[in-house]
């Protein structure tokens, strides 16, 4: 006989599979059409209560955007369309141009050094990539050159090689092909116009 309790348990069970496997009606594009889209442009709000909020804490020359902010503007960017004009909107207490020129330098310094750090990533595994495909090429040939050798030693030579295929294979569509995702992300974002939104003007 089943108890209650061991029922109640293989029911729950079964709900959570039926909620896991259930479809929803969700759109990433609607979503993002709705929030941030106007007039073909993604527009991005960053809100700040005072403008050190947009620097690392203890960035005394507030240079550094803070991670916090940085995590905010990226994952909203990644759901946006590669070819669609962002534009990042701050709310901020009302500053002068001096102090906004200083901004947007920031924010461009900032994904400019991302940019460049891909960039680096991307010539080190491409670096990789030859080396790899090297070193599978001349073991090919010591396999095909020793094939009369001991059963063993071609065993050996043949997976050498495909370790060294599938390291170039991996980097190549694995590595490679998320770093220029990431590159293209950060250059949107390096290419964003900026504008701001005061307080008082939000206010009035």
């Amino acid at each position: 006989m089943i108890s209650k309790v061991s029922y109640k348990r293989d029911m729950a069970a079964k709900r959570k599979g039926r909620r896991k496997n259930r479809k929803i009606k969700f759109s990433e594009k609607n979503y993002i059409e709705k929030n941030y889209m106007k007039r073909g442009k993604a527009i991005i709000p960053v809100k700040l209560e005072k403008i050190s909020d947009l620097y690392m804490e203890h960035d005394y020359k507030q240079m550094e955007l803070a991670d916090s902010v940085c995590d905010y503007i990226e994952e909203i960017a990644y759901m946006i369309p590669i070819n669609t004009d962002i534009v990042l909107e701050i709310h901020c207490p009302r500053v002068d141009e001096e102090e906004q020129s200083k901004i947007k330098k920031s924010i461009k310094n900032n994904y400019g050094i991302e940019i460049d750090d891909v960039d680096y990533d991307l010539s080190v595994n491409n670096m990789k990539s030859v080396v790899m495909l090297i070193v599978g090429l001349i073991i090919l040939l010591i396999n095909v050159l020793t094939e009369d050798l001991s059963r063993f030693l071609g065993y050996f030579i043949s997976v050498a090689w495909w370790v060294a295929i599938w390291d170039l294979l991996e980097i190549q569509f694995g590595e490679n092909t998320e770093a220029k995702w990431k590159r293209l992300n950060y250059q949107q974002l390096y290419d964003a116009t900026i504008t701001f939104v005061f307080d008082d003007e939000e206010n009035e």
